[in-house]
């Protein structure tokens, strides 16, 4: 009986020696999962950070074409205002 209780007792130890590896094992791995995780986010946050600039940029760059296409627009309109002008004058 006392033989039995000391081999369930060392069964028990085995059991929870072997619950405390497994429990190490899983927070390393989480440990690691967790950074991965990070870095990831991080470059995520970078290329998005890259793609608002681009979009700015190209904004800006729509921007001024539109004006120095408006302003060019203009300015041959003014062209052709003068021409007419002039050819009502003698």
């Amino acid at each position: 009986m006392a033989n039995e209780k000391e081999l369930t007792a060392a069964r028990v130890l085995n059991a929870l020696d072997l619950i405390r590896s497994d429990i190490g094992k899983l927070r390393i791995e989480l440990s690691h999962q967790r950074e991965l995780t990070e870095r990831r986010v991080e470059s995520l946050e970078k290329q998005i950070a890259d793609h608002e600039t681009r979009l700015r940029d190209a904004s800006a760059g729509v921007t001024q074409f539109r004006f120095w296409s408006t302003m060019t627009n203009g300015g041959s309109a003014l062209m052709s205002l003068a021409a007419l002008v002039k050819s009502f004058l003698p």
